[in-house]
């Protein structure tokens, strides 16, 4: 079997097994042997069998597992265990790999394909086998499909069936037939028909693979393959099938094909040489699904003509293993061919009904509506009803909801006059002041080092003047008129200097007399903290130091409200023509209590808020004297209305302006 070219190596492969198959040898090793066979034509390179024992799997035969360390790690152990369970539990041939939906089912970083081995239907062993986890998703498929196919052929000599695997005259086989046909028509989705008849089909006639191919028009599409969950249309092996069964089927009559490709038409036998290239069959027989429509014959119309068959598609039954392609068989699968026809038929029909989905829904509903359900569902119903015509009729009043703070409406921002660093805060948060007191004392050693050279400057000038008319009086006195008249010069120039420098020093005073910040208003220090907040830090120009606010004065609500409620506030203000709306409000530090308020005033802009959005800066009059405490910035909920809307627009107002806003209603 060491043969280069790979289809030779699977085909010698198969009739190993097959001959090996037909041998009286003990299960065990069968198995072993079997294995080996397997191990070679698939070129794995490590692989087991496994049986079934009571208390889990026991090792039969295995080739270079221990480079799996499944049998010395038990974590992979554990995994594997699992595995094998999976696919007793399932019954079918599964290949998993990295890319696999049960990845995680694999004991170790390699493509595992698993199969089962049956003994009278049920499975005595395990094929498993290991591969490099580079091959192609095409080349896992193909691994599957043949492991399966050599684990039939285990199955059929572990149930010592390998003689004769189909008996029509059994009792087993009318069994057998009867739960396929309650399996076949039990359901009334197509591709779950074709999918349990390809599957039943594939055991009860003991076949490698068993697909069934549906006409749709001029096309035909491949709709359930055996063992397959999905069909992969794409791949080559069945674009290739389908064009030999679309050139087939057309003909309406059985076509088998059982080791010769002799009397057969040119298109046929090209396609036919195809297929066998790419799937190693060793026999194929397609067979036609008609659908008869079987109405009795209308009394009025005797001589009403029989209406022709209609043909679904058709099915393709496969061995890989033989050219035995019995009587049996064949009486089998025409048995079965009738009856699936009939079953997808049925189901396409149903298929088609229009609005399928829906008319199961209300047929499920009405079935529901008898005795007892039918009142509640009334009564139910009636209420819905009324909640309904109140959410649209019954008016309620529309609030639009603001949050903010409780402020005195006197108060002050402390600005940086220039950059410079608190030196020191002669406040705390909460001191009362007077306007005019010293908060903070700012500190620029830039600004005190120029006032310093300033000075020097202008007292060395100061000197520099009194010198030179020391000189121009000399000057004088000497008769020296030219260099008394250069002396003025110098003395007017020096001057002129000397007064820049006077204003220059007046400027420095004055700035360095502005790092003292004084208090502008009469009020407390509302900032927290003010001393941790600003001691030795140095501030820039305009920036804001600390609050003072007036607490004996009058005070309001500063509020926000979301942009998207401004129409509601706008038109109120339009339909009671005046901009004081009702105001109602609750403070954080006391919730039971609700106060009253009145709308003043609404800015022009809007602003962002990190929290909300965009929101619009709203102010409200307040009584204070209503209030047991004031406590600056205290947390405020307010609700200001807008007068009478329907109850559905004020209970779900968002979503509808949302719909609104998103379709433009």
């Amino acid at each position: 079997m060491n043969n280069p070219n790979p289809n030779e190596r699977i085909s010698a492969c198969v009739q190993a097994v097959e001959k090996l198959a037909r041998q009286s040898i003990p299960p065990d090793d069968f198995l072993r042997h079997f294995l080996a066979f397997v191990m070679e034509g698939s070129q794995a390179p490590a692989g087991a069998i496994w049986t079934l024992a009571e208390n889990g799997f026991r090792l039969v035969g295995e080739q270079n597992i221990a480079g799996t360390e499944i049998l010395q790690n038990q974590e992979r152990g554990q995994k594997n265990s699992k595995l094998l369970v999976e696919v007793v539990n399932n019954s079918q041939t599964i290949a998993i790999g990295p890319a696999s939906s049960k990845a995680e089912l694999r004991p170790a970083p390699l493509v595992v394909v698993v199969s089962p081995i049956f003994k009278e239907k049920k499975c005595a062993a395990i094929l498993q086998l290991f591969f490099p986890e580079t091959i192609s998703d095409e080349a896992q498929k193909g691994l599957m499909q043949f492991a399966e196919h050599l684990a039939g052929l285990a199955s059929l000599h572990l149930s010592g069936k390998m003689a004769s695997p189909v008996a029509v005259n059994s009792k087993s086989f009318w069994e057998s037939i009867d739960r396929f046909l309650l399996d076949l028509h039990n359901g009334l989705d197509t591709n779950q028909v074709a999918t349990t008849a390809v599957n039943d089909v594939r055991q009860i006639l003991t076949v490698d693979r068993v697909a069934i191919a549906m006409k749709w028009g001029r096309k035909t599409k491949m709709i359930a393959v055996s063992g397959q969950d999905k069909v992969n249309r794409n791949a080559n092996l069945m674009q290739k099938l389908n064009r030999l069964v679309r050139t087939v089927y057309q003909s309406r009559k059985p076509f088998i094909y059982n080791g010769q490709l002799k009397d057969l038409a040119p298109q046929v036998e090209k396609q036919l040489a195809d297929y066998l290239e790419e799937s190693n069959a060793r026999m194929l027989a397609i067979y036609p699904l008609e659908y008869q429509d079987r109405e009795h014959k209308s009394e009025d119309k005797p001589q009403d003509k029989a209406k022709p068959p209609i043909l679904i598609g058709a099915m393709v039954v496969e061995l890989l293993t033989s050219h035995n392609w019995d009587t049996d068989r064949q009486a089998a699968t025409e048995l079965v061919s009738d009856h699936i026809a009939t079953a997808i038929h049925n189901a396409d029909e149903h298929e088609k009904i229009f609005l399928l989905p829906l008319w199961r829904f209300i047929g499920r509903g009405f079935r529901a509506l008898r005795g007892k359900t039918l009142v509640k569902t009334l009564v139910v119903s009636g209420l819905i009803l009324a909640a309904i015509l109140a959410l649209m009729f019954v008016q309620y009043d529309y609030r639009a909801n603001g949050e903010g703070r409780l402020m005195p409406i006197v108060q002050r921002d402390v600005f940086a006059s220039q950059d410079a660093e608190v030196e020191t805060v002669f406040v705390t948060g909460g001191d009362p002041v007077k306007s005019g007191d010293l908060l903070i004392q700012l500190k620029n050693p830039e600004l005190q080092a120029e006032f310093l050279r300033v000075q020097g400057e202008l007292s060395e000038k100061t000197f520099l003047v009194r010198a030179q008319q020391s000189e121009l009086e000399l000057a004088s006195r000497a008769g020296q008129v030219e260099d008394a008249i250069r002396l003025q010069g110098r003395i007017a120039e020096t001057e002129i200097e000397v007064n820049s420098l006077k204003k220059e020093t007046d400027i420095l005073k004055d700035r360095i007399d502005k790092l003292k910040v004084y208090a502008p208003i009469d009020g407390v220090v509302a900032t927290f903290q003010v001393e941790q907040l600003l001691r030795n830090r140095p501030v820039r120009r305009g920036e804001v130091l600390m609050e003072v606010m007036d607490p004996k004065g009058t005070w309001h609500l500063e509020l926000e409200v979301k942009d998207k409620r401004m129409g509601h506030l706008l038109r109120a203000q339009t339909k009671f023509e005046t901009t004081a709306l009702p105001i109602e409000y609750v403070l954080a530090t006391d919730p039971e209590t609700t106060y009253t308020g009145h709308l003043e005033k609404i800015s022009s802009r809007t602003s962002i808020n990190q929290e909300s959005g965009n929101v619009i800066q709203v102010y409200a009059d307040i009584d204070e004297r209503e209030l047991a405490e004031l406590r600056i910035g205290a947390e405020v909920i307010a609700k200001i209305n807008c007068g009478k809307m329907t109850l559905g627009y004020v209970l779900f107002g968002d979503a509808i302006d949302f719909v609104r806003i998103r379709l433009w209603l």
